[in-house]
């Protein structure tokens, strides 16, 4: 075997193993079957290896078990989007928004709840499920700025100024994201007052951050098998647009 051929192998084998430790399985099967394909004569013990490799990645890629059933295409996303027209109402905005952060298009989800904010609809009906892809798209570190933006451009004047601030918080805090809920609750304390049964709340959060163990477990937003369902669902959602449009045609 060439010996440039013996690198482009070794490179190859290497980033798909880097692949794999981040749990990207896919990228790291894609990568092997073409090492399988592209380089010629490999020798039978290193061919078996990268088969070995390849079957093992599919058996873990089937334990993922990703649901047909909870997957949106780009045509029947278009249909969420633009369905209603002028006769959307809240209802139909939480149906698109959810079915957004299904196929993991949390930017756009965030879009549509941020509607809801402005129609002051109830946020008993949408701020979990917005909190959970607001910690997806952004870090701990960064999640804090983008929930001042959402205040900023999306809150109603006559709401109470902390209304989404101390909402966000709760929810944070719930998904064990602490740092930025104090963060919140700190700046709201510095617009108005806490009520007496928010003090309470904060100083149980600095007394987890002060030995380091968080209300729950963070989000999965950083969990590999999480992100390569997403990218899952997201191929399967295209492929099953491609299909419905073939068919129509």
């Amino acid at each position: 075997m060439p010996m440039t051929n013996k690198l482009t192998i070794a490179f190859s084998r290497r980033e798909a193993e880097l692949y794999r430790s981040h749990g990207l399985l896919e990228e790291a099967r894609q990568l092997y079957c073409q090492v399988l394909d592209e380089a010629g004569s490999l020798g039978p013990s290193l061919t078996e290896s990268l088969q070995k490799k390849i079957l093992k990645l599919e058996e873990e890629l089937a334990e993922l078990d990703v649901n047909l059933s909870d997957v949106v295409s780009g045509r029947e996303l278009c249909i969420l989007r633009e369905g209603w027209g002028d006769a959307q109402g809240p209802s139909d905005i939480i149906t698109c928004a959810d079915a957004l952060g299904t196929i993991g298009l949390y930017e756009a989800a965030i879009e549509e709840y941020r509607k809801l904010i402005r129609l002051q609809h109830p946020l008993s009906d949408y701020i979990r499920d917005m909190t959970e892809c607001l910690t997806v798209v952004y870090s701990p570190e960064s999640i804090q700025e983008a929930i001042e933006d959402i205040i900023a451009h999306d809150q109603p004047e006559e709401t109470h100024p902390n209304f989404l601030r101390i909402a966000f918080a709760m929810e944070l805090v719930r998904m064990g994201v602490d740092r930025p809920a104090l963060a919140l609750y700190e700046t709201a304390h510095t617009i108005r007052p806490l009520p007496a049964r928010f003090e309470t709340h904060v100083r149980g959060i600095k007394e987890r951050l002060k030995t380091d163990t968080p209300h729950q477990q963070a989000p999965c937003a950083e969990n590999p098998t999480y992100q390569l369902k997403v990218r899952l669902a997201n191929r399967l959602a295209r492929l099953r647009g491609l299909i419905r449009r073939l068919r129509k045609d």
